[in-house]
């Protein structure tokens, strides 16, 4: 009996090329969006340095003016003293003491500005928010800029994240004054409203009650064209290098995710308005806290107590040390955490100690001083914004620059002393 065979046979090349370019298009397609996912975050990091280094050149600037001050001040102070001119010392170091204060206030606010955590919405007063940032918008966008405040007294508190609130207030006003180059007048303005209509495009607020916002400068305008673009990403009308076209989306992205939105006006020729709705909170704002009348006296609190002081910088610590010989305090000095260590014994009774040191930095310094003292209550001085990762029980943290009798009410408090 004969077997029959039936054998069939396909051409299948053709079948395997199209697989194979699939994959490959496939892995193209995956590198291209990888891709524009890197440069969307070289981007934005561009984004972050442009405003860091607009705002740099303002407070350098600034820093130059405070230190002629201050140095200039100081020159003529000595004079002054040699000559017992006492009534123009006087007036010399009030305006020395004006300059330190103007200063710290800046490096406050830089501070807030560098801040890299991300804070959850807050109940918000947004005109104290500009209040405080009036002084450091006038000297970032440079002097043919006048910056002026038009504040609704009855505001509602916005519910909104504080520190990028802020920084949208900034990048608005640096887009605002690179539209005009020839100076002009910005106008920063609050006030509460209700939205009734639906949203007719994607930056709308939807109906609710908001806490509007509002930048607007007497600069060049937009045309329809670059209107109906600004809030896409990258889409830039400045110069190459000159702006990533970050600016408006950050904007549009921070309202939306707020849960309120935006709206722009403009004119060419005439000036543009940015307005940023942010959802409000009609509850009355939290009464502030009162401040005690009577401080307690602190001129003599350092009876028989011993301070060991540690700083790098000698002019600092040997002016904290004169603060705490002032208030009746022994101090040890030391420049180093190992130099700290070393003076270390049961005679003291609080470390005082910078946060920022070389090799052996404060937290290292407090961890090795509570091995041998387990209860040595520790107080950080610091010049940055916050301090990663410390955790220390029985220690507080002062941010520098720190006023005398400020230092002399922690310490009172960490060795619970009656005033």
């Amino acid at each position: 009996e004969d077997t029959l065979l039936y054998v069939v046979a396909r051409d299948i090349t053709s079948e395997r090329e199209a697989a194979l370019g699939l994959a490959e298009a496939n892995t193209r397609l995956r590198e291209q969006i990888n891709e524009r996912e890197r440069i969307e975050a070289a981007l934005q990091q561009m984004q972050r340095l442009e405003a860091v280094g607009q705002l740099t050149a303002g407070v350098a600037h600034d820093f130059n003016n405070l230190l002629t001050v201050i140095l200039t001040g100081a020159s003529f102070l000595e004079r002054d003293l040699a000559k017992a001119n006492l009534d123009k010392a006087r007036t010399r170091l009030t305006h020395i003491r004006e300059a330190g204060e103007r200063g710290a206030k800046l490096t406050s606010q830089l501070l807030a500005f560098s801040r890299r955590q991300r804070l959850e919405p807050v109940p918000l007063n947004l005109n104290r928010t500009l209040a405080g940032l009036e002084e450091l918008l006038s000297r970032t966008l440079g002097g043919n800029v006048s910056v002026r405040l038009d504040l609704d007294p009855a505001l509602w508190q916005a519910l909104t994240d504080p520190t990028q609130t802020e920084m949208i207030i900034l990048n608005l006003a640096i887009n605002a004054r690179d539209a005009m180059p020839d100076g002009g007048q910005l106008t920063l303005t609050t006030h509460n409203t209700r939205i009734d209509t639906r949203p007719q495009r994607p930056e709308d607020p939807e109906p609710g009650e908001y806490v509007m916002l509002s930048i607007r400068d007497t600069g060049c305008g937009m045309s329809e064209d670059v209107l109906a673009k600004v809030f896409e990403p990258f889409f830039t009308t400045k110069d190459i290098g000159k702006g990533s076209g970050l600016g408006l989306a950050q904007v549009f992205g921070f309202a939306k995710q707020s849960g309120g939105g935006v709206r722009i006006d403009t004119v060419p020729g005439r000036g543009t308005q940015v307005a940023v709705y942010l959802p409000a909170v009609k509850e009355q704002a939290m009464s502030e806290p009162a401040v005690p009348l009577l401080r307690q006296s602190v001129s003599d609190s350092g009876r028989n107590r011993t301070v060991l002081l540690v700083d790098d910088d000698h002019l600092v610590r040997d002016m904290l040390g004169d603060v705490l010989r002032q208030y009746g305090y022994q101090v040890r000095q030391a420049h180093s955490g190992e130099q700290a260590l070393a003076l270390l014994d049961g005679e003291i009774d609080l470390l005082l100690t910078d946060f920022a040191m070389p090799e052996f930095n404060g937290a290292q310094l407090a961890l090795a001083a509570r091995d041998r003292y387990p209860h040595l209550p520790v107080v950080f001085l610091t010049g940055y914004a916050e301090l990663q990762g410390l955790d220390l029980p029985g220690s507080v943290v002062i941010q520098k620059p720190v006023q005398a009798d400020e230092l002399a009410r922690v310490l009172n408090e960490m060795l619970g002393i009656a005033g």
